[in-house]
């Protein structure tokens, strides 16, 4: 499949796609949306082509944050407990919070019980297994701040 301008679908959000949708959130083409009724979404959200995103820990978004392809936001882990197999395995739950105005590049992702503040940018490729504070460049795996933007 080649997605191009001409090709390229804009598909708005519906009210019922997630706990809360604000106006003009959209993805692109094809996304992997998981557990929606934990997701929170502020005004004008985007997430680009082959976003990941699993809201069962609880996911809230700011307005105006986007996402680059292929990004992953996880928001819960198996447990770990050697006395089960792995199959009896539960999960732990750690919400997620992205604040307004973050650029989240191609192919980040973002582990559970993750704060990324208010107008950050997270490079590509990068790993965030910290918070990350308002108003930052970060970068890496795993996500470390590189530079104040304000």
């Amino acid at each position: 499949m080649m997605i191009t301008p001409e090709s390229k679908s804009v598909i708005p959000f519906r009210p019922r796609d997630a706990k809360r949708v604000g106006k003009g959130c959209y993805y692109l083409d094809l996304i992997v949306w998981l557990n929606s009724e934990f997701i929170e979404l502020g005004d004008e959200v985007g997430f680009n082509y082959g976003c990941w995103v699993n809201g069962f820990g609880g996911l809230t978004v700011g307005d105006r944050t986007m996402f680059g392809p292929y990004s992953m936001v996880h928001t819960a882990n198996h447990e770990t407990d050697p006395s089960k197999t792995l199959l009896e395995q539960g999960h732990i739950k750690q919400p997620v919070s992205i604040g307004k105005d973050v650029w989240i590049a191609m192919g980040v992702m973002i582990l559970p019980g993750v704060t990324i503040g208010d107008g950050v940018i997270v490079g590509a490729g990068s790993v965030v297994t910290k918070d990350l504070p308002p108003y930052t460049l970060a970068v890496g795996n795993p996500c470390k701040v590189i530079k104040q933007r304000k």
